[in-house]
Formats: structure tokens, C-alpha cells, sequence
């Protein structure tokens, strides 16, 4: 017997979808400038660097702090998608009850 997989059983290789992916990174940042209410402390940081003197870096650190956040959360959405990319493949039903297999 040969030690090589069934060819039957095997999957076909994944393949990547640039236009996808490039499409969901535009997304993505359409998404983070439409959460408005999540940028909120960016624009008070901006705000008081100008009014109170806070050093800009935390300002950067912030809007950094920020589109990784929403990266995080995009390639989770992406890792969720790709793990259910394949269908189960049909199993036989062993229920004695159903299909009237159980039945005298």
C-alpha cells in the first residue's frame, strides 16, 4: 500500500483573492474613519496638544493605537471567513430513529 493521501478526499489548494483583499483594506479604512465616536480621544489629544502643550507623540500614538485596533479586528473577520471557507463533507446518518430506519 503506498503511503500517499487519497486524491479523492484531498482539497483543492487555497487560492488568494488579491482584488478581495485589496478591496477589504479599503474597507477597512472606510471603517475606521467611519467610527467617529472611537476617534474621539484622537481629536482631544490633537486638541490639547495645541491648547495645553501635550507633546504630539501621544497624539500619534493614539491614532496608531487606533487603526491596530481596527487591523486586529479586520483579520479577525478574515481568519473567521477563511476557517469557514469549506463545506463538511456528507456524513451517513446512524440514527437508528430517523428515516425509518428504526422501525419493524
Amino acid at each position: 500500500m503506498d503511503n500517499k493521501t487519497d486524491s479523492t478526499n484531498a482539497r483543492p489548494p487555497r487560492r488568494i483573492d488579491w482584488r478581495g483583499f485589496f478591496s477589504g483594506i479599503l474597507f477597512f479604512f472606510f471603517m475606521r474613519l467611519d467610527s467617529v465616536l472611537f476617534s474621539i480621544p484622537i481629536w482631544l489629544l490633537l486638541l490639547f496638544h495645541f491648547t495645553n502643550g501635550l507633546p504630539i507623540k501621544w497624539f500619534f500614538i493614539a491614532v496608531g493605537i487606533y487603526f491596530l485596533v481596527g487591523l486586529i479586528r479586520y483579520l479577525l473577520i478574515i481568519f473567521a471567513r477563511w476557517g469557514a471557507s469549506y463545506e463538511d463533507a456528507p456524513k451517513e446518518n446512524k440514527n437508528p430513529y430517523s428515516n425509518g430506519r428504526g422501525k419493524k
